[in-house]
């Protein structure tokens, strides 16, 4: 006579519950005899992409890959950043990690997983794009 259904409800940037509430009551309009419970919630949360990091991410990509670009991604996973944003309001902070051996479709299923793995050649690369990055900005 009962059902219960859990959903994992994550909402973009800039936006909180009431827009998860909002879009619930329009899909649910007209259905009687529900209850929408919120155990949960997490606010959704980004960087602008007009930031000295991001500039510096551009410049580091085009000198690496000059027919390549960065676009601005949401990730529909849990990071760290969503933390260090509480306690700093104004950091900026982007989930880069450059791949050229396993793109993000061929590893993104194997993250937190028994066969987690990356290719040795990308964390090298990484961790080149990363210092290089950081000399960019301090100088």
């Amino acid at each position: 006579a009962s059902a219960k259904l859990t959903v994992d409800c994550r909402v973009p940037p800039g936006h909180a519950d009431a827009t998860a509430r909002r879009r619930l009551a329009e899909m649910l309009d007209g259905i009687d005899g529900h209850e929408v419970t919120f155990t949960d919630v997490v606010v959704g949360n980004g960087s602008p992409v007009d930031s000295p990091l991001y500039e510096a991410i551009e410049r580091w990509i085009g000198h690496e890959e000059p027919d390549a670009r960065v676009v601005p991604t949401m990730l529909p996973a849990f990071t760290d950043s969503r933390t260090f944003r509480n306690a700093f309001p104004d950091i900026v902070a982007y989930g880069f990690f450059p791949q050229r051996e396993m793109n993000l479709y061929d590893s993104w299923g194997m993250v937190h997983g028994a066969d987690e793995r990356i290719a040795a050649a990308d964390v090298e690369w990484a961790a080149r794009a990363y210092a290089a990055i950081a000399r960019d900005l301090l100088g």
